[in-house]
């Protein structure tokens, strides 16, 4: 058994000099810029910046969703309130209601037995018959 055979195809030097970010992301570095300190120092910085955007935006949109939240939730805290009070507010109308019927039919029960009592005579003591009047 022989061995694969090996690619003897040259590794091409663009590929070697894309791996290095640095180059790849700045052009100045590649025309051969004097400067490469402070174009790195630019470039740093932008990137920086770029992420200290990003985390912004995502800071706002995270405060906006808490708010958004605790906006819904004071709206059903409220509904779920009024509804309370509005629940509370049947059962006592129903209670009124329920006393006023039991008043009347006591009230009517003792004008029933009053006007029963006129009408019907008693006996005395010695079976003697009394009138209220």
């Amino acid at each position: 058994m022989s061995a694969p055979a090996k690619s003897t195809s040259p590794i091409a030097p663009a590929t070697n000099e894309s791996k290095d970010w640095m180059k790849a992301l700045t052009p100045e570095l590649q025309s051969g810029s004097k400067d490469k300190v402070s174009v790195l120092d630019a470039k740093v910085k932008e990137r920086h910046h770029c992420k200290q955007v990003r985390r912004e935006e995502k800071q706002r949109w995270e405060e906006a969703e808490r708010l958004a939240c605790k906006e819904a939730e004071c709206k059903a805290r409220g509904q779920v309130e009024k509804e309370r009070v509005e629940l509370q507010a049947r059962a006592e109308s129903e209670q009124r209601k329920v006393v006023e019927v039991a008043a009347k039919q006591k009230a009517g029960a003792q004008e029933s037995l009053k006007k029963r009592a006129r009408e019907e005579p008693e006996t005395g003591p010695v079976g003697e018959v009394w009138f209220l009047v």
